[in-house]
């Protein structure tokens, strides 16, 4: 049977609002009943092959390019911001459940209410939970862990966990603290001030918290230009709602809430590829909102994003350089053979054997084809247990081979070689990327011509105590890069400071030199 049937009219209308159709739906609906196909890893990529590992030498020239350069292009940071912190909180909810349920709490609950006061938070929780300092250290010589916990978490507190990731205090200075969002933009000031002494900044936003995000950066803007004597352009936009997928039981039929709407979910971070799409920049600094550190360990972090920068630069100049030269059709047999090089060497094209008996022309197509496309310089941290995707050679249905950034999602573990690819990793995805959007002429590409739509994933989810399936679009540095010209460069760790848990707030990078 056909799904048009189970559709009535208020369930078309409501599809209507999100900007879907029902075609769009019975879609989807497919793709729950068929599943996505894993990714077919071929090996590793590596610093023997696959990522490129900078000398010192070689990282001043990247560094010295990028500075030489940067006030030339439009560039702007790219900070995916509309993310709750309700995970990030995981381990106090679970520490409430089991203080009413009567058993202790674990390690890593006791460990960050011990340590409360190291939390930037410290001195608003006192404020708001109307908790003086004698009270709270008496909670804490008495193991009295709720009200802490209710203070951090409940609407009478701090609500923390009803807050986006960017509002939560991280880092505590001298007399003040800072936010995420606060030091991503005091990070970015570090190294993209461009054009007209401006720093171009986007955050990816949820509606509901527009007014809070536009109180805090009119703050922001209001410290900064007139302290530092530059502009910032902050700028925001919305997770499109057709990009929502619809929610789906274990059978693969619709769900619906308690009201009898149907439910539908945000396509994951693939759902931004729209908003990145739309970004008047030529070069794109993109990274999460978690992932920063405070301004005293920064020296190693604004380095590594000249480096990258560099290269993507040198790298766009000798791809454009060809292009024109492609299309001019000013080319002979050397040009040609040099230019194979530089797509092996430096962007790991594989070359088919087809190519090598081809005549001028077909080589030119072939060539105009692997260059004319967006392009991608991914930071690789080596693998120390962190999560994220990793760096791999894959291969597609059409045994078309390319690097690609590789979720373990995508992966079909039960493989037995493709679990032992996996594991083989040497270098892991911190999300620390730099992209060029625009083509040879200057013309942006469009993006969506570059994803992989069928590198999407079925996650398994909860929706009001029951086991529901949600569908995650490809993700935005997974399949809706895939058919990017894609480059990657070796960082240290130090580069990599995310904060997923509470707890990694009181890592040593989050915390006061001492």
């Amino acid at each position: 049977m056909g799904t048009k049937n189970i559709f009535n009219d208020k369930d078309k209308k409501q599809i209507e609002k999100h900007n879907l159709t029902v075609l769009d739906i019975e879609t989807q609906l497919d793709k729950f009943r068929k599943g996505f196909a894993f990714i077919k890893l071929l090996e590793p990529a590596t610093t023997e092959k696959g990522i490129v590992s900078f000398s010192k030498k070689e990282q001043i020239s990247m560094a010295d390019l990028f500075d030489n350069n940067i006030k030339d292009y439009v560039i702007t940071a790219c900070i995916p911001a509309s993310g709750a912190a309700t995970r990030m909180f995981k381990v106090l909810f679970t520490a409430i459940d089991d203080i009413k349920n009567k058993k202790a709490i674990s390690t890593e609950a006791e460990i960050c209410l011990k340590n409360i006061k190291k939390f930037a938070f410290y001195e608003d929780l006192k404020n708001v939970a109307q908790l003086n300092e004698k009270e709270i250290d008496g909670l804490i010589a008495n193991a009295d862990w709720l009200p802490i916990i209710e203070a951090v978490l409940h609407k009478t507190g701090l609500n923390l966990a009803s807050k986006p990731k960017a509002f939560i205090p991280f880092h505590k200075y001298n007399g003040f603290v800072r936010t995420s969002l606060e030091e991503q933009i005091n990070e970015s000031l570090s190294y993209i001030v461009g054009y007209n002494n401006t720093l171009n900044i986007h955050f990816t936003i949820s509606k509901e918290h527009l007014k809070e995000f536009k109180e805090l950066t009119k703050k922001i803007k209001s410290e900064f230009e007139n302290s530092k004597n530059l502009k910032l352009n902050i700028s925001y936009s919305y997770q499109q709602k057709n990009t929502d997928t619809i929610a789906v039981d274990i059978k693969n039929c619709p769900i619906r809430d308690k009201k009898g709407n149907l439910v539908f979910r945000p396509g994951g971070h693939g759902a931004l590829l729209q908003n990145l799409n739309k970004l008047k920049a030529e070069m794109v600094f993109l990274k999460n909102i978690d992932n920063i550190a405070p301004q005293w360990y920064r020296e190693d972090i604004v380095w590594f994003k000249k480096v990258l920068g560099g290269y993507l630069i040198k790298i766009v100049n000798d791809i454009h350089a060809y292009l024109v030269m492609l299309e001019d059709g000013n080319v002979d047999a050397q040009d040609l053979e040099e230019m194979i090089r530089f797509a092996e060497d430096k962007l790991f094209v594989n070359i088919p054997e087809w190519l090598q008996d081809s005549d001028e022309i077909e080589k030119i197509d072939f060539l105009f084809s692997v260059f004319n496309r967006p392009i991608r310089v991914c930071g690789m941290v080596k693998n120390v247990g962190e999560p994220g995707g990793g760096p791999f050679f894959v291969e597609d249905d059409d045994g078309n081979i390319s690097l690609q950034i590789v979720e373990s999602s995508q992966i079909d573990i039960m493989n037995k070689e493709q679990k032992n690819i996996l594991l083989s990793a040497t270098h892991f995805n911190p999300v620390d990327l730099v992209l060029w959007k625009n083509d040879f002429k200057g013309k942006p590409f469009d993006l969506n011509n570059y994803a992989n739509t069928e590198a999407g994933f079925i996650a398994k989810k909860s929706f009001e105590g029951k086991e529901i399936k949600a569908m995650e679009l490809p993700g935005l540095w997974n399949g809706a890069m895939a058919d990017w010209n894609t480059i990657f460069v070796e960082v240290p760790l130090s580069t990599f400071n995310p904060v997923k848990e509470i707890s990694d707030l009181l890592r040593d990078a989050h915390q006061p030199v001492k």
